[in-house]
């Protein structure tokens, strides 16, 4: 916010009227301020680019919203939201293992507004399902495939041929699991298939028995 705008907004705050453009008379207002940003404000405020007393009068209750990639856990729930948010109703396509592991891989630069146009654009380009295949070469970077875990470079577009879909499928659930905090329930939303599917895959991949999860 320029410096210039900076005391109108204080005292809209502070004495809760501004001056309405070509009014003779201030405006009173009653109103509540939520406001966001991701710069800092404290080395702004030393620096001189903003107000001390505005600072002052805007961080009465802060809040501090990590960055996605800092809560990957995360990512998959709000990936399923997006999807709900952007599909037409009662259409919304199903994210398929492989493209939701990329989700899940990612270091998000762009926050949450990068997923969220993703989203948009997947659910635009998909029919009843999607998959890696609505991915730009090279878009998600950063990327750890399956076959990291075995010992084998991973190239940049997340796959290796002769990495098995078991193998793909066993650390999905795994991320998934581990995303959830080993809440089979949701796991089961996440990846889209049911809790009976998701308990058999457990016991399949021979992965810890029911009493290292919580209750769905």
């Amino acid at each position: 916010m320029p410096l210039l705008l900076q005391p109108k907004l204080l005292r809209a705050l502070q004495e809760r009227e501004f001056d309405r453009l070509g009014d003779t008379r201030p405006v009173k207002v009653d109103i509540r301020v939520i406001a966001t940003t991701n710069r800092s404000l404290e080395t702004m405020v030393k620096d001189g680019s903003f107000r001390a007393d505005l600072y002052y009068r805007l961080n009465v209750i802060p809040l501090s919203l990590p960055a996605l990639r800092d809560r990957p856990e995360d990512v998959a729930e709000l990936a399923a939201y997006f999807v709900g948010l952007y599909a037409p109703p009662g259409a919304a396509p199903v994210m398929t293992p492989a493209f939701l592991h990329h989700l899940l891989q990612h270091s998000w630069p762009g926050n949450v507004r990068e997923l969220a146009n993703l989203m948009r654009r997947a659910v635009a380009l998909s029919g009843g399902e999607i998959g890696v295949e609505v991915l730009e070469p090279g878009e998600l970077s950063g990327l750890a495939f399956v076959a990291q875990a075995e010992g084998l470079a991973p190239p940049e577009d997340g796959l290796r041929p002769g990495v098995s879909l078991e193998c793909v499928q066993k650390r999905l659930l795994e991320l998934t699991l581990d995303a959830t905090g080993g809440n089979r329930s949701r796991a089961a939303e996440m990846l889209g298939v049911s809790l009976r599917t998701v308990r058999n895959k457990i016991r399949e991949y021979g992965l810890p028995p029911r009493r290292s999860y919580v209750h769905d």
